[in-house]
């Protein structure tokens, strides 16, 4: 007798049997979240009589809400395609439901005041649907509610006096709405309020008269982006248990009251971007459990309070764009040194942020500037995803790797701070105490006046970014800069830094973006060892005594419009006659050079597309390595074919590089794929958009047309990177689990790779598939994947690292083989960093942890991904699976130590899941260096077929 059902998380397909009903008579729960079911759910269980609990959430499931769900005792149904209005006789006389769950769907019209009929409701959530329209008063009746979250939708007016019947109302949350006006005395009197969220609306005023500030259990407060003005209400000083105060992007003016210094539980105050004035009060040093401090773009002023430094809890400081003068106190140092004892009050609590919360919005503010692996994490705020990230972060947990000290590259999990003061008035030197410093991660204090020597105490930090460009910097930058191992980001740009560049600079293994251009006295040759090596001549603009001696012809001469006012007060008169004499001579080179090109023009227009009939895309002839041609906007000469030899050497023509096979020309290109056509696209994806066509000699081909970069043709960067990888590749390109490159076309922003066409499928839609997709074939694609790996890693020198190892990247030919697609092109249509052996592409659950720290590309971290993958052939699992909190790789460790589900990790043993699974987990170790290599991979996966006695189709 089946009473509960629960398949949530897992890669399920298709809709729920039509049959349902007839088995479903003594089930009493039934979870089916986190999956890509479908159907029309309306009436789905009017047979189910005895089912009190339903999970429908994070599917695809459509239709509309019935009257039977009003017999359920919960329903959650968020996040999925629901349509319709919501009918007032959903909600009928003996209502049995305790949450209701329908955010994230498109419900519309008003929302009906029959829910009163649901007596028993604690749990409410309508986020993120278009209901409009007022708030029904029937909510007023619902006694023992207690979480109410409308935010995002279109609702207006003025909220119900019904509301203030709601006394055990704990968490209400009306943002992203229309209402506006004055703050209603309704929210005053909701005597057991713990957290209001009123952000994104209209409202003018009324936070005192509204007795808002009067609730005595009132925790978090959010009314930023509103239209508040006036001045800060000093009442808010008397609510001792406030510990989250955002009013961030309103109109407020004047300045912060002195007595907000007695709100000492507070851990938040984001009073950014308003309009105040005055200074930062000294009796911020009283907020000694405040975490995080935001009053960036305001029009502050004087100096930074000293008694900031006995915020010791104090991890994320902003005060960037503001009119702060003065030194930075050495006192200041002192921040962040001790957060233990808040965070481990947040974690005795457990304070968990409810989803839906509008903590997405505070992460955003919260994520600091200019720092690439935060990047990633805005890119993935799903509403789950914003929730237990906030939670962890408000926790003490990190959510990136960070140094455990400046001198060595080791990693943990240990919460980082930033400090942002950029864009202030700022003098003096750096404190050297600023060493002390030693949960700071980044540190932004460029566009000051800061003045004397980069103190080397500056080393003692285990910092990620630095940035001290546009100030007055002076002396010779410190070597001991070199002792900070996992910096990434160092800019140190338009200062008066003098001297030679420390040679220690080459120990920076993890830089990736380095500027010290507009320093006139630096001198010496600029590094070419280490990461060095990958810097071009952007990294030092306007250093005239720099010596770049990676080759002829690139020694940097900057245009006069580049060269800037020095801001160093003080400098001599030669200084000057020298700046005075450079800048006539780049004026003469700069008109000299646009007489040129203007010539040039007239003979080239710059926008012209070639013409498809002159295109020709040759080809390398086999045999050989790579083959660098000219294309010429001409008729090839009489006679010529295309071929190697008979094509045109004309130094005016554009760069195209092929690979072996017969040759082919754009035109073969364009009819092949019918100019492109829709008709013809096979997919689509970050990189660009993919054709299927038919060349004349009758190859099938799968024709690539890249997507154009937002900054750039970069044609420089991919001609770069089809040589490096054609270098890399030896003599031929061809092996059994590389799909085969048959060349490439470049013309100006138009980039096109010819690939063979394989149309087997890929591993993404047969992983979930056990009875199709068995245990055989699932070696064997481990093992084709992991010899291309192999040959990637191990073969090609230097190696090749592919940046994207995934399911998807794995295709299938007519027989089953599989073959990896896409190798290197995460550094081919990404052009444009300082850097670009740095550039990391990756897809959400598979990227190594140690990218979101070293942003660098590894073939380590292709390992890990590659141990993703067989977690997914192991379990049948999306990398992205494994339920709410938890990613694959976390799921999968806990389900190992748990046994596999049995509880019997014996019985386990030995099966070729378990295998995959532990082999896996080896793959995807935190630390990079206890990974394996992909030849102990490779080894490992042929023990594992042999112990097995499986049989492999392709060895």
């Amino acid at each position: 007798m089946l009473q509960t059902l629960d398949v949530s998380g897992n890669r399920l397909v298709g809709g729920v049997a039509a049959n349902f009903t007839a088995i479903c008579g003594d089930l009493a729960v039934f979870k089916v979240s986190t999956n890509r079911l479908t159907g029309n759910i309306t009436g789905m269980f009017d047979g189910c009589t005895r089912l009190e609990y339903v999970d429908l959430s994070s599917n695809n499931f459509t239709g509309e809400l019935w009257p039977g769900v009003a017999r359920f005792r919960q329903f959650n149904v968020a996040e999925n395609n629901l349509t319709g209005s919501v009918p007032p006789a959903t909600f009928q006389d003996g209502c049995k439901l305790e949450s209701l769950d329908l955010s994230a769907n498109n419900l519309t019209g008003s929302f009906p005041d029959s829910i009163a009929k649901c007596a028993n409701l604690t749990y409410l959530s309508l986020w993120g649907n278009v209901f409009n329209g007022v708030i029904p008063a029937g909510l007023g009746k619902l006694a023992v509610i207690e979480t109410i979250i409308l935010g995002n939708n279109k609702f207006d007016r003025q909220i119900p006096s019904e509301l203030m019947n709601c006394t055990k109302l704990q968490f209400l949350d009306i943002s992203s709405n229309s209402f506006g006006g004055d703050v209603q005395d309704t929210f005053g009197r909701l005597a057991s309020l713990r957290y209001l969220v009123l952000h994104h609306n209209n409202y003018t005023g009324g936070i005192v008269s509204s007795g808002v500030l009067r609730l005595p259990l009132l925790a978090r407060l959010d009314l930023s982006f509103n239209d508040f003005s006036g001045e800060f209400p000093t009442e808010l000083a008397e609510m001792k248990s406030l510990k989250y105060l955002m009013l961030a992007n309103n109109q407020f003016s004047g300045s912060i009251p002195l007595a907000y210094g007695r709100l000492t539980e507070l851990q938040a105050l984001d009073l950014s971007h308003n309009q105040l004035s005055g200074g930062i009060p000294a009796t911020v040093g009283n907020l000694t459990s405040l975490l995080w401090l935001m009053l960036a773009g305001n029009q502050l002023s004087g100096e930074i309070p000293p008694e900031i430094g006995k915020c010791t809890s104090l991890l994320w400081l902003n005060l960037a764009d503001n009119e702060l003068s003065g030194k930075i106190p050495p006192e200041m140092a002192a921040i962040g040194s001790n957060p233990g004892p808040t965070f481990a009050k947040n974690r005795e609590e457990d304070s968990t942020v409810l989803a839906g919360s509008g903590e997405c919005q505070a992460m955003k503010r919260w994520i600091p500037a200019s720092y690439p692996p935060f990047s990633f994490v805005y890119s993935i705020m799903t509403r789950e995803n914003c929730r237990s990230i906030w939670d962890r972060i408000l926790k003490g947990y990190g959510i990136v790797p960070i140094c455990t000290n400046s001198s060595s590259p080791v990693r943990s999990n240990t919460i980082s701070g930033y400090v942002q003061l950029s864009g202030n008035r700022l003098s003096g030197e750096i404190p050297p105490e600023i060493g002390a410093m030693r949960n700071l991660s980044l540190l932004h204090l460029d566009n000051n006046q800061l003045a004397g020597r980069l103190p080397p105490e500056i080393s003692r930090l285990p910092l990620v970014v630095l940035n001290v460009s546009r100030n007055n910097i002076s002396g010779a930058i410190p070597s001991e800069i070199g002792r900070i191992r996992c910096l990434e980001m160092m800019d140190l740009s338009y200062n008066n830094f003098s001297g030679k560049l420390p040679g220690s600079l080459s120990q920076l293994t993890e830089l990736n973006r380095f500027n010290v251009s507009y320093n006139p006295l630096l001198s010496g040759n600029f590094p070419t060892t280490g990461q060095f090596g990958t810097f071009d001549e952007q990294s030092f603009l306007g250093d005239p005594l720099i010596s770049f001696q990676r080759g002829a012809g690139k020694q940097p001469r900057p245009q006069a419009a580049d060269v800037p006012a020095v801001r160093g007060r003080g400098m001599s008169r030669r200084t000057i006659a020298w700046w005075f004499t450079f800048s006539l001579l780049v004026a003469f080179v700069a008109a000299a050079l646009v007489f040129f090109l203007s010539n040039l023009r007239t003979r080239f227009p710059v926008n012209q597309e070639p013409d498809p009939e002159s295109f020709s895309c040759e080809n390398a002839k086999c045999g050989s390595s790579k083959c660098s041609m000219q294309l010429s906007t001409s008729s090839p000469p009489s006679g010529s074919s295309s071929s190697t030899a008979g094509c045109s050497s004309s130094s005016e023509g554009v760069k195209v590089f092929q690979l072996c096979k017969t040759a082919f020309t754009y035109r073969d290109i364009v009819a092949a794929t019918r100019n492109f056509s829709d008709d013809l696209v096979i997919g689509r994806g970050g990189y660009g958009v993919v054709f299927r066509g038919v060349l004349p000699d009758g190859r099938t081909v799968a024709v690539k047309k890249l997507a154009r970069p937002r900054d750039g043709d970069g044609e420089r960067e991919f001609r770069a990177e089809m040589e490096v990888l054609a270098d890399r590749m030896g003599s031929t390109w061809t092996h059994p689990n590389l799909v085969t490159l048959y060349g490439w076309c470049l013309s100006g922003s138009a980039k096109i790779l010819v690939y063979e066409h394989l149309d087997g499928g890929n591993l993404e839609s047969l992983i979930g598939d056990a009875a199709a997709f068995g245990w055989a074939r699932r070696l064997d694609a481990a093992i084709g994947v992991a010899r291309a790996l192999v040959f990637l890693h191990h073969e090609c020198h230097p190696a090749v690292v592919h940046r994207d190892v995934k399911a998807s990247n794995v295709l299938l030919d007519r027989d089953g083989r599989a073959k990896v697609t896409d190798f290197g092109l995460a550094r081919v249509v990404r052009p444009g960093d300082t850097h670009v052996s740095t550039v990391v592409a990756g897809t959400v659950g598979y990227v190594a942890p140690e990218y979101g720290q070293t942003w660098r590309a590894t073939t380590k971290g292709d390992v890990y991904s590659y141990g993703v993958l067989l977690m997914e052939l192991a379990t049948g699992r999306r990398a992205v699976d494994g339920g709410e909190e938890e990613c694959l790789v976390d799921w999968a460790r806990r389900m190992a130590k748990e046994g596999w589900r049995s509880g019997d990790a014996a019985a386990a043993a030995g099966t070729v899941s378990w295998e995959l699974l532990m082999l896996g987990m080896r793959c995807t170790a935190d630390a990079p260096q206890e990974r394996p290599d992909m030849p102990d991979v490779l080894a490992a996966l042929v023990d594992v077929a042999d112990s097995a006695g499986v049989r492999l189709e392709f060895t």
